[in-house]
């Protein structure tokens, strides 16, 4: 998997990288996530399918997670904080358009909870998938004060977003 992933991956600095999203990563999840927790019952899986679903990307959608790595628990109580907001900071920019993301699961926060260190979000646009089969080049935008950068994605990684238009969709 992790092969597989390396064309899908963004590193936006030490601390912020991004994951490109297809059929395959989600259910790899999915499978993942069945595994650590030792479930084995249908039922429960059934419902992780649900939960996972929206992740995959369908017709003019590129759906990506973000991850801010927290390294150790001062951390995660001191920096996380300043990173609050970063989901709504992102963006796909495709030759000189600029899209922005949304998340997939809005996140409400009470007072005195902590930000998600793991975002999950969707670039939807009409005619993203044309877009993308004749884009030139495609970035990937994040204006949060904590990173505002701008980071143009591989050919590779260009590539792999254009076959991704091609996956096999989600039954």
């Amino acid at each position: 998997m992790s092969n597989y992933k390396a064309n899908r991956y963004v590193k936006v600095d030490d601390r912020v990288t991004a994951l490109f999203e297809g059929v395959v990563t989600v259910w790899f999840q999915i499978e993942e996530t069945a595994y650590l927790e030792g479930v084995d019952d249908e039922a429960v899986i059934r419902e992780a399918v649900k939960t996972y679903s929206p992740m995959v990307p369908r017709k003019d959608e590129v759906s990506l997670t973000v991850f801010v790595h927290i390294f150790n628990n001062d951390e995660l109580r001191n920096l996380l904080p300043k990173c609050n907001g970063i989901e709504k900071s992102i963006s796909l920019v495709i030759n000189d358009r600029t899209i922005p993301a949304k998340p997939i699961y809005p996140e409400d926060y009470g007072s005195g909870t902590l930000p998600r260190s793991i975002h999950y979000l969707k670039v939807s646009e009409p005619g993203l998938d044309s877009l993308l089969n004749q884009a030139s080049s495609v970035a990937l935008s994040i204006t949060h004060p904590m990173v505002n950068k701008v980071i143009k994605t591989s050919p590779e990684i260009l590539e792999t977003l254009r076959r991704s238009v091609k996956d096999v969709s989600w039954q």
